[in-house]
């Protein structure tokens, strides 16, 4: 039987060796809309919730559906293959912010984050490019390396609601 920790090592896993989330959101006139996006895996103390970061614009249109946030969106992260039995992915849900509204020092660890990542993007950011952080509230993790099917389920406090949303 597993533990809880090596279950959360399992997601992190999973969030870490990949690093194209497809976010959804949902437009101002109530439509969805997915992107997909280079995002790196971070942390916010004091919350134990796994952290995205990712830079884009707020003028894209996801950046307009996020705005200032938190705004509830959703997302995949999956490894592409033909594979069943190394079939891996993680789909989530979460609120997600700009990270100019986090204090000096959170934004500098969550900029460095997605940097150390993907370096080949800094000299790519414009003045017009933002880092956003999407706090994960609700995770499943499928993983057939397990066996066919094996699906693990998370629930974390958002950083910055009073309540998370139900699974």
């Amino acid at each position: 039987m597993s533990t809880a920790l090596e279950d959360m090592r399992l997601l992190t896993e999973v969030l870490r060796e990949r690093w194209v989330l497809a976010l959804a959101t949902t437009t101002a006139d109530g439509l969805p809309y997915a992107t997909p996006l280079f995002y790196a895996l971070a942390s916010l103390p004091p919350s134990d919730a796994p952290i995205l970061v990712f830079a884009s614009r707020a003028d894209t249109c996801h950046g307009q559906a996020i705005g200032d946030g938190p705004s509830a969106v959703a997302g995949a992260v999956y490894l592409e293959t033909e594979e069943l039995g190394i079939l891996r992915g993680v789909q989530l849900r979460g609120d997600v912010a700009v990270c100019n509204g986090l204090r000096a020092e959170h934004h500098a660890e969550l900029r460095r984050a997605y940097l150390d990542r993907h370096p080949y993007a800094a000299p790519r950011l414009g003045p017009h490019d933002l880092f956003y952080v999407l706090a994960i509230t609700w995770a499943k993790l499928t993983d057939n390396r397990l066996g066919y099917g094996v699906r693990r389920t998370w629930n974390f406090a958002s950083p910055w609601r009073e309540k998370s949303r139900p699974a």
